[in-house]
């Protein structure tokens, strides 16, 4: 059976994600498995050192019992909410014609969460940032760029946007993540008969050859408008294609280089991911 992985939190991007899954899971005729993580149980526990000072014994011992049962409270009241956003996200699959959704409510490590699930997904989807980020934010939710290094499926980002899904551009770069998207693209109905945009950008002329991509994607029956152009600057070409050309999905790479060259240098990934307002569909 095609699944769906869907990871939500209480994010603005939460309604987003889920629109984006139901238009996958129709197109693919998937189910999907709607996934919440909680905090670990020590994340909520007292401090395991006693930082009191000069408190006297018996205050310090009610004021260590006190912070428990508020850490306890907390931990509750964090799987209510969880409960809750499950509730919220699972109705907007249902109302959007989802038929199978199944509720995975977990607590434990986001990343280690998806890498144990993601054996039976087809395609992976979260949010560009997190519950406690600003929409507007330059920068990236803090467990994005983790599970797009840890996994080995598809990861369909959500963005602030949603819209329908009409047209699509895959930045091609010739390596092996795009030449795997190409293959997904063909493979998957998830984008057929959908307008399809292939743009390479070269740092000098020759770099990279799309002439096999474009005959694929052709041969499959995709109409396809190729460009290849030549820019130092691969992020700003594609996002101001992406503008130009009214484009609803994009699909690219995900962070070829190591994470400390990405750090050092920056990453096309994470600076397409920010700037361009659209999904994005990221492959390993």
């Amino acid at each position: 059976m095609t699944k769906l992985l869907v990871c939500i939190d209480g994010s603005a991007y939460a309604d987003n994600i889920c629109i984006n899954a139901a238009w996958a899971a129709t197109r693919m005729k998937a189910e999907i498995d709607l996934l919440h993580v909680l905090r670990r149980h020590s994340d909520y526990e007292a401090p395991a050192h006693d930082h009191t000072g000069s408190i006297g014994l018996g205050a310090r011992s009610e004021l260590l019992e006190e912070l428990t049962k508020v850490d306890e409270e907390r931990g509750r009241l964090d799987q209510q909410k969880g409960q809750i956003i499950l509730a919220h996200s699972e109705k907007v699959l249902n109302d959007a014609d989802v038929k199978t959704v199944n509720i995975l409510h977990r607590r434990g490590s986001l990343v280690e969460t998806i890498l144990e699930l993601e054996k039976d997904a087809d395609i992976i989807l979260m949010g560009k940032r997190g519950e406690h980020a600003d929409v507007d934010s330059e920068f990236l939710g803090s467990n994005l760029e983790k599970v797009a290094r840890a996994i080995h499926k598809p990861l369909l980002v959500a963005s602030s946007i949603v819209r329908p899904i009409k047209r699509f551009l895959i930045a091609y770069d010739g390596k092996t993540s795009t030449q795997k998207a190409v293959d997904f693209i063909i493979e998957n109905p998830l984008l057929k008969e959908l307008e399809c945009h292939l743009l390479a950008v070269e740092h000098h002329a020759g770099d990279i050859d799309i002439t096999q991509a474009q005959e694929r994607l052709s041969a499959a029956g995709f109409n396809v408008t190729a460009q290849t152009t030549q820019s130092h600057h691969a992020d700003k070409v594609i996002s101001e294609y992406v503008e130009k050309n009214e484009i609803d999905l994009l699909i690219t790479g995900a962070y070829s280089h190591s994470r400390i060259r990405s750090m050092l240098l920056g990453s096309t990934t994470a600076s397409l991911i920010k700037s361009c307002r659209i999904p994005l569909l990221l492959f390993k």
